[in-house]
């Protein structure tokens, strides 16, 4: 375990740590030290400075749902869903991932074991709750378009609810096997990721084929995502605007997981070795960057979402402002005062 000794853990046993660490230990026993030193040391920064970024930035969003009365209550829940596990992306994992890598610098055993297990528990958990929200958003919006009418009957806000806490809960069961065996837990998520991504990806595309069919009514050179026809009481503008920003998270979503569904591949076909030590530690920190470029999607694509941001964002400058002109104003007159006192 990269030459830790027994002045590193204390007065506690070797053997007895070892066997706390034996989830962490084929990470990193066949890599050479000094690259994961090195690795460390750059995955460490970039998750300080995207942790603080991914809590501020969800908090954000999460007010500005709140607050907005343009979105359907179903996408708001659904949302909220998502940004809460980004939030937990960056106010535990991230700090947890930083603990345990600096930890595993600095040769503390005790505290690489403890924050590297929960790191990836709980990485696990948020991942897997934001890779089957984003699933769940996929098939509301084809629902949105085959039910037309009966959309707001049949996807009730009640369930939806329902849905997102089977959602959390089966993240939750699913990480819990992340202790249990590393062969069956990778096994697993090689197989969800694709799932995943493949009903997702169905869904978007049997949208596509549903508005091209819509377009070939009124004409066989339209395209179909700029057919916007009001029937059935459905605003297709809108509808389109929400598929289209749905569909940009879930590219973010994939261009953030592929990287570690790669990894797996590569790990179960060549074992590890520095290389795939690497490639372990990029592409977690990919996964978890993902937090942090959410909320940019959502304000980007809603714009009573980006308005109430920046009015939020404003509000905070301007109390800052005023509050550094009092300060300035007390100061003076500080000075003022002490210049009148007698000699």
């Amino acid at each position: 375990m990269l030459n830790l000794s027994h002045e590193t853990v204390g007065n506690a046993s070797l053997d007895k740590l070892k066997g706390c660490c034996v989830h962490l230990d084929p990470f990193f026993s066949s890599a050479d030290r000094e690259i994961i030193v090195l690795t460390d040391i750059i995955v460490c920064v970039l998750n300080c400075l995207f942790s603080v970024v991914a809590v501020f930035a969800n908090i954000l969003i999460l007010y500005a749902l709140y607050k907005t009365s343009s979105l359907h209550s179903t996408s708001k829940a659904m949302l909220c869903s998502l940004a809460l596990s980004d939030l937990g992306v960056g106010a535990i994992v991230q700090p947890l991932f930083v603990a345990y890598r600096w930890a595993q610098i600095n040769g503390n055993l005790p505290k690489f074991c403890t924050a590297g297990i929960i790191s990836h528990i709980e990485g696990s958990h948020f991942s897997a709750v934001s890779f089957l929200t984003m699933t769940a958003i996929s098939l509301d919006r084809l629902l949105s378009l085959v039910l037309r009418v009966r959309y707001q009957s049949v996807v009730t806000l009640r369930r939806v609810l329902f849905v997102l806490a089977i959602i959390w809960i089966t993240g939750g069961v699913w990480a819990s096997t992340w202790t249990r065996k590393q062969e069956s837990y990778s096994l697993m998520t090689m197989i969800y990721i694709p799932v995943c991504f493949s009903i997702t990806f169905c869904s978007y595309f049997k949208i596509y084929l549903c508005l091209r069919k819509q377009a070939c009514k009124f004409g066989r050179h339209i395209n179909p995502l700029k057919c916007i026809r009001n029937t059935h009481d459905m605003n297709f503008s809108r509808y389109k605007k929400s598929v289209v920003s749905m569909f940009y998270l879930f590219c973010a979503f994939t261009a953030s997981f592929l990287p570690y569904l790669a990894h797996k591949i590569v790990v179960n076909i060549s074992g590890w070795n520095t290389s795939t030590s690497v490639l372990f530690s990029f592409s977690l920190t990919m996964v978890y960057l993902n937090s942090s470029l959410n909320p940019l999607i959502y304000c980007w694509r809603i714009s009573e979402l980006k308005q109430i941001v920046l009015h939020v964002l404003c509000q905070c400058r301007e109390h800052s402002a005023v509050w550094e002109v009092k300060y300035i104003s007390s100061r003076n007159r500080v000075k003022i005062s002490s210049l009148h006192l007698p000699k």
